[in-house]
This record gives C-alpha cells, sequence and structure tokens, in this order.
C-alpha cells in the first residue's frame, strides 16, 4: 500500500517526537535530580513519568491517525 506525503511525515513526526521526548525528558529529569534542591527526587521522577507518558501518548496518536488513513484509503481502493 503506498503512503502520501503528509502519511509519511507523520510518521516521521511520530517518531522523533517519541525518541526526543524520552531523551528530553531523561536530561530534564537528569538536572532537577543533580540540582541537589530538596525534595529533588520524587520531582524528577515525576517529570520523567510525565515527560515518557506524553512522548508515548502523542506517538501512539499519529501512529493511530496513520492506520485510520491506511484502512481507509484500502476501503477506497476495494470499493472501486
Amino acid at each position: 500500500m503506498k503512503r502520501t506525503f503528509i502519511d509519511k511525515l507523520l510518521l516521521v513526526i511520530a517518531w522523533v517526537g517519541l525518541i526526543g521526548g524520552i531523551l528530553f525528558s531523561l536530561a530534564y529529569s537528569h538536572s532537577v535530580f543533580e540540582s541537589g534542591r530538596e525534595m529533588c527526587f520524587p520531582q524528577a521522577a515525576i517529570y520523567l513519568i510525565a515527560g515518557v507518558g506524553a512522548s508515548i501518548t502523542g506517538w501512539a496518536v499519529l501512529k493511530e491517525l496513520v492506520s485510520i488513513s491506511d484502512r481507509l484509503r484500502k476501503l477506497e481502493e476495494s470499493k472501486d
């Protein structure tokens, strides 16, 4: 099945967002942890969990949009 340019672009954005979001969350939570402030570990853990969760959610939504597009295109092709 051939994907359109928009579908390919959404897949690239999804994967870059997932990997970039996880790496950014790791870096930010590490910097919070290394700050040495009071209660920095729980705050760093929350930032890490929230960042990874947001990255995975965004990735899943974009992948689902591409999947819906694929199913609609397949249905359209079978109709012809």
